[in-house]
């Protein structure tokens, strides 16, 4: 065989690559668990993180922290055109309840979505925590916004995914921002929702609006600041029949 050939350098690349390919395809296969897996505690970590149940960094094991999130955290499917919890149901079963509500009705397509409910250690209901995503820059930003139990003033605020510039629009995930949010009202005086507005520029403490329902833009990312407060305010109201609900 002459190894120098064209045809033998050609058919020992492709073997190679059929190769090579075929171990990839093997190990992605086996690690897709693992990666799921990891995935789904970095999201329950988010969510813990919005509640105010844990800090970034928190030192405690992995196992520990996603036994905290079993026995403290209820996912809980809402039917957001009358604002009651569709009990018994679970995450599987949205995509079919949306389904059937989509052929009932054109616009409840997104009829049934999900949230979560954090607890104290003695069982008291202690957060409510929705999902918010939307458009900033460059990417597609997904987080975790936090209610009190009253459905009105805010617990706290994480972005997990996004592709902003850091710096600028990343500084979503700055704690002294996330921070400002804490204790802002989505509600006004007659229980309208209002959302929360990221102001171009600093709050005016001395404006009560501002004060209940603004928090500052982040400097030198007016597009981001602009899309995370306009897709809060949808998120906001798409699940605004449970919000209003006493």
């Amino acid at each position: 065989m002459n190894t120098n050939s064209n045809s033998y350098v050609m058919a020992f690349t492709i073997g190679l690559c059929v190769t090579v390919s075929s171990i990839l395809a093997v190990l992605a296969t086996e690690l897709k668990p693992t990666q799921l897996a990891a995935a789904e505690f970095d999201r329950q970590k988010n969510v813990m993180m919005a509640a105010g149940m844990i800090e970034n960094g928190d030192p405690r094991t992995r196992e520990v922290l996603e036994a905290l999130y079993e026995k403290q955290v209820k996912r809980v499917v809402i039917d957001t055109r009358d604002g009651t919890v569709a009990e018994g149901k679970t995450v599987d079963d949205i995509d079919k309840l949306n389904a059937d509500a989509l052929e009932a009705d054109p616009k409840d397509r997104m009829a049934f979505r999900m949230i979560e409910t954090a607890f104290t250690a003695d069982g008291k209901l202690d957060a409510i925590i929705l999902p918010v995503s939307g458009k900033g820059l460059w990417s597609t930003l997904y987080g975790y916004l936090a209610l009190d139990a009253d459905k009105n003033h805010v617990k706290g605020i994480q972005f997990y995914k996004h592709g902003e510039t850091p710096g600028l629009g990343g500084e979503i995930e700055n704690p002294k921002w996330t921070a400002m949010w804490k204790g802002k009202e989505i509600l006004n005086d007659k229980g309208e929702l209002v959302s929360i507005t990221v102001k171009k520029g600093k709050v005016n403490e001395s404006i009560e609006s501002e004060k209940r329902h603004a928090v500052d833009g982040l400097a030198g990312a007016t597009i981001t600041s602009n899309g995370v407060g306009k897709f809060v305010r949808r998120d906001l109201q798409a699940f605004g029949t449970y919000l209003q609900k006493k």
